[in-house]
């Protein structure tokens, strides 16, 4: 069976370790207060905007997707599926740390350049790695008349959308696709079968909450 025309990717909404000031990966933290509103928003969005269709929601089965995913699945009376290859790249011994705790066991991971092959931390994964996990999902999934509906990750977000496109691993070693909490990327095929993007980190039905993505934001970052 072919690949699916369209898929719908989401990244989880704003999680407890974003606001605690603890590492991302692994750690596994429940959504803010704002988080569930930024969920609502993001499941009201996608039931304008698939009117009439059926779709097949998966997410990563850290909390954080799990609770953005369960908003969707009440918008469009559907139950999710939770996957571990969907997951928040391995940070190993790092997950739970605060990132002042991180920065100060493995200064030497924060200082050198990210490589696809490095796993940063004691019991991480490299990049190849989760590329790899990921990659399997993506594969997996099949025209069947449904639209899939991913919840993800920053990194594990950044990895469906080089598989769709046909990447290889080592064409993340300098770049990457940004994604905003409770944000959605388009994927999709042409009437040729090719694979590209219709749109990456759309926010736009977060404007004017607190927590939206800003170009302010990004420049002090």
């Amino acid at each position: 069976m072919p690949p699916p025309p369209l898929v719908i990717l989401a990244r989880h909404a704003q999680s407890e370790h974003h606001v605690q000031g603890l590492t991302g990966g692994w750690t596994d933290t429940p959504l803010t207060e704002l988080g569930h509103r930024q969920s609502q928003l993001l499941a009201e969005r996608l039931k304008t905007e698939l009117v009439g269709a059926t779709i097949a929601l998966y997410t990563s089965d850290l909390q954080r997707a799990m609770q953005t995913a369960q908003h969707i699945a009440d918008a469009f009376g559907v139950d999710p599926i939770a996957d571990a290859r969907l997951r928040e790249h391995n940070n190993g011994e790092a997950a739970n740390m605060t990132l002042a705790e991180a920065r100060e066991r493995y200064a030497d991971a924060f200082a050198r350049p990210w490589s696809i092959d490095d796993r940063p931390f004691p019991g991480s994964e490299s990049g190849r790695e989760m590329y790899a996990r990921v990659s399997s999902f993506v594969d997996d999934l099949q025209a069947d008349g449904r639209v899939p509906v991913v919840v993800a990750h920053g990194i594990s977000g950044t990895c469906v959308i080089a598989r769709w496109l046909m990447l290889t691993p080592d064409a993340l070693e300098p770049i990457g696709f940004g994604a905003g909490t409770a944000s959605i990327t388009t994927l999709v095929r042409d009437r040729f079968g090719n694979p590209w993007t219709e749109r990456i980190n759309d926010v736009g039905h977060l404007d004017g909450i607190e927590g939206a993505a800003s170009l302010a934001r990004l420049l002090s970052d």
